[in-house]
């Protein structure tokens, strides 16, 4: 970067230091539909130059300041946290798509007088400055570990002068927008992985584990949310294995980064179990969100945990990590399901695992949102709504104010918080929790029998195998071999996709192992672990290319019998 950390604490200085001039610019200029810029069919090129300018062009900056515009943007892209393109559904924090909703809002039912929309005002106004110390917060590394904790201090000192400013929406803690500046959905996986191993190497105790807990809280949230989206858009169940198939592969590198954070908490929490009190049970609060997430890969099969989370480019380091995770949950399986009962939500009017949203940035821009029905919401920030002990009559309330909020037609409640959810997640959780905790030692605690992947490798007939080769019961999986080469998928009975298809699963890790083979590639998808073998269920593959069979030799050793 060709600007310092310190320009952009100058410039977030700057911003916070004439709150009242941005907030009313915003109003007059974007939200006063008087102001005579704005209209129907405004492009939204329109609101974000309104945005800046207020910001910037109308606050007296310098130019110094000005020429900082967007560069902490520009390094968060060249850091690799380019957006997913064409879905439409990246999920940042977005100013222009708060002040779209708040027109929206206000067209069909009323517009507010200058107070309301002076309170709408000031919650864009934290928005955007919120989001500027997420990008800030991943940049303390930038000239070297040695003063990354210091300069987290800074952003933390700017956020309280924030938090002092405006009232949504609210984070408390710094250490929690490390995390929550990773939330959008992304094209490359390496960038998490990147701050992952930066928080290892430079945040150790209370620090570290904050970070982990909120890495914890904000995955389990997010993955139990995805599977309830799932389940409603394809009636499917949450247990049926086609949709658990769906979200592993879709999560498999997210369960990766849970097992990171994990670790250290579970660390943690085997030095508190010695004592009781509220470290132990804040400890096993965000362990059990952070289990939630995947109670099956997570307690009760353990050896398709690796299979399902590694990248075929093997990194030793991930295996070292998996080998201390399944130490430690196997050693605090039983303390944890002791504790989980004290967060069943069947004993609570409010609890972390009912609620369902999307996004990180959807729970922020709903406190942004709720000033729309009340210029005073309630004085909960982001932390709160992740602790499943306290305000919970608060807590219940303000997820019914959210769940009222206002949506397009055809959409779905922008949140939910559901006690029968809670239960099932609940339920789920702790009977996995059960079969870990009774039998520790075992990769496997599952009912389910130990199955196989057969792999016969291309140029093999399966009827030339010897006698016996293949197990009685065993199951074809050709569906889940993809290839490039169409002719050969109809020939074979595998799954044709084109090649940028086959390119974006492999970056995303869905693959157990995948090559370019003669100018075609071939995969073998994850889900079958899910839908087969996991179920205690043989698989059959065929046709396999010897180059697939090496990697294959890698990410799954303990599954694999290669046929001939």
């Amino acid at each position: 970067m060709n600007f310092s950390f310190s320009d952009h604490v100058s410039l977030l200085a700057h911003v916070l230091g004439r709150v009242e001039i941005i907030v009313d610019n915003l109003d007059r200029r974007l939200l006063n539909v008087r102001g005579g810029e704005i209209g129907p069919g405004t492009s939204r090129d329109v609101f974000e130059d309104i945005i800046n300018s207020c910001f910037f062009e109308l606050a007296g900056a310098s130019p110094e300041v000005v020429r900082l515009k967007g560069r902490l943007a520009a390094a968060h892209l060249a850091d690799g946290f380019e957006p997913t393109p064409g879905d439409g559904y990246s999920r940042e924090l977005n100013l222009v798509d708060l002040a779209l909703r708040a027109h929206y809002y206000w067209n069909r039912e009323r517009w507010p007088g200058k107070n309301g929309r002076l309170a709408y005002a000031q919650s864009l106004y934290g928005a955007s400055v919120l989001r500027q110390l997420e990008y800030l917060s991943l940049r303390i590394w930038d000239e070297g570990h040695q003063t990354a904790a210091e300069r987290l201090q800074q952003v933390q000192r700017l956020l309280d002068q924030l938090n002092g400013s405006v009232t949504a929406p609210r984070v408390r803690d710094a250490r929690w927008l490390i995390q929550t500046a990773q939330g959008p959905l992304t094209r490359h996986l390496k960038p998490y992985f990147v701050i992952a191993d930066q928080v290892a190497q430079t945040f150790a105790g209370a620090d570290g584990l904050e970070i982990r807990k909120a890495g914890a809280v904000l995955a389990g949230g997010h993955m139990r949310s995805q599977l309830r989206h799932r389940s409603w858009q394809t009636g499917w169940a949450v247990d049926d294995p086609q949709l658990l198939a769906m979200t592993h592969l879709s999560n498999s590198m997210d369960l990766a980064l849970v097992v990171g954070d994990l670790i250290p908490l579970l660390e943690a929490y085997g030095l508190a179990c010695a004592q009781q009190g509220d470290v132990r049970l804040e400890l096993a609060d965000a362990i059990l969100q952070g289990l939630s997430s995947d109670p099956e890969l997570l307690l009760t099969r353990l050896d398709l945990l690796a299979p399902a989370t590694m990248i075929e480019d093997l990194d030793t380091a991930h295996l070292e990590h998996l080998s201390r995770y399944r130490e430690l949950i196997a050693r605090t399986a039983e303390s944890l399901k002791n504790d989980a009962l004290l967060f069943d939500p069947s004993h609570a009017v409010y609890s972390p695992l009912g609620i369902v949203y999307g996004f990180c940035a959807d729970l922020q821009a709903n406190m942004v949102l709720n000033t729309l029905h009340s210029p005073s919401p309630a004085d909960l920030s982001l932390e709160d709504i992740f602790i499943s002990r306290g305000r919970l009559e608060q807590k219940r309330a303000q997820a019914e104010e959210w769940r009222r909020l206002p949506k397009a037609e055809g959409e779905r409640d922008p949140f939910e918080h559901s006690t029968e959810w809670a239960q099932q997640m609940f339920a789920r959780l702790f009977g996995a929790l059960e079969a870990r905790a009774a039998r520790p030692a075992q990769p496997n605690a599952s009912s389910y029998r130990e199955a196989r992947l057969f792999v016969v490798p291309r140029g093999v007939a399966v009827p030339s195998l010897r006698e016996g080769a293949l197990p009685a019961g065993i199951v074809s999986a050709q569906e889940h071999c993809l290839t490039s080469d169409v002719t050969r998928a109809r020939d074979t009975g595998a799954t044709a996709l084109p090649r940028s298809r086959m390119a974006n699963d492999r970056a995303e890790g869905r693959f157990l192992a995948s090559a370019d083979v003669d100018g075609a590639w071939f995969g073998v998808s994850k889900a079958l672990l899910t839908i087969y073998i996991s179920r205690g269920k043989d698989a059959l593959i065929t046709d396999v290319p010897s180059a697939v069979i090496d990697v294959l030799r890698l990410t799954c050793p303990d599954l694999l019998v290669v046929l001939s």
